[in-house]
């Protein structure tokens, strides 16, 4: 899930909402893809380029790039690719031009519950005590931390999203539902 909105108007807290950290998507140098700031007002936004659908004997693969961190120093471009293979789905990171950091968000809905595994490298999600899925980063460093969802106005509900650092300006994971 994305964070969702459960406030509207001026405040911080509208603003965490709307900003990149809030989605499942790359955040580089702790900025926003697109500028936003006030309730409802955005400038610089991010452009789509480069989409790529297609399929192969495994599954389907979608790529696509964006130019919102493209105002920044180094012109970073984000570019993500899901690779949907049998049983699995391999979500690729990539940021090209230069940068400090950069970090990719992955939301959980507040039934699902992460677990790290040995070494922090994998992980499971378990709904109701039994586990539905798995996880493995191939490349970056995950952490799980606190995040927020917001179903409806006025709601909030605790959740957790997995944070992975790009290592080199990439990060890979594969989320499977079956053995690897």
């Amino acid at each position: 899930v994305n964070s969702g909105t459960s406030v509207y108007g001026i405040g911080p807290e509208r603003l965490r909402q709307r900003g990149t950290t809030a989605h499942n998507t790359v955040v580089v140098d702790s900025k926003d893809s697109s500028e936003v700031w006030s309730g409802f007002r955005v400038a610089r936004r991010a452009k789509p380029q480069d989409l790529s659908v297609r399929q192969e004997s495994a599954g389907w693969i979608i790529s696509c790039a964006h130019d919102g961190y493209r105002r920044l120093k180094g012109r970073p471009l984000h570019r993500r690719s899901w690779d949907f293979g049998e049983g699995c789905l391999t979500v690729y990171d990539i940021i090209e031009g230069d940068h400090r950091h950069a970090e990719a968000m992955f939301h959980f809905h507040p039934d699902l519950t992460p677990a790290l595994g040995e070494g922090n490298r994998s992980g499971t999600l378990t709904l109701d005590g039994e586990t539905i899925m798995h996880w493995r980063v191939d490349k970056g460093t995950p952490r799980l931390e606190q995040s927020t969802w917001h179903p409806e106005f006025g709601v909030t509900l605790k959740t957790r999203r997995l944070a992975i650092e790009l290592e080199s300006g990439e990060s890979s994971i594969e989320f499977y539902w079956t053995s690897p």
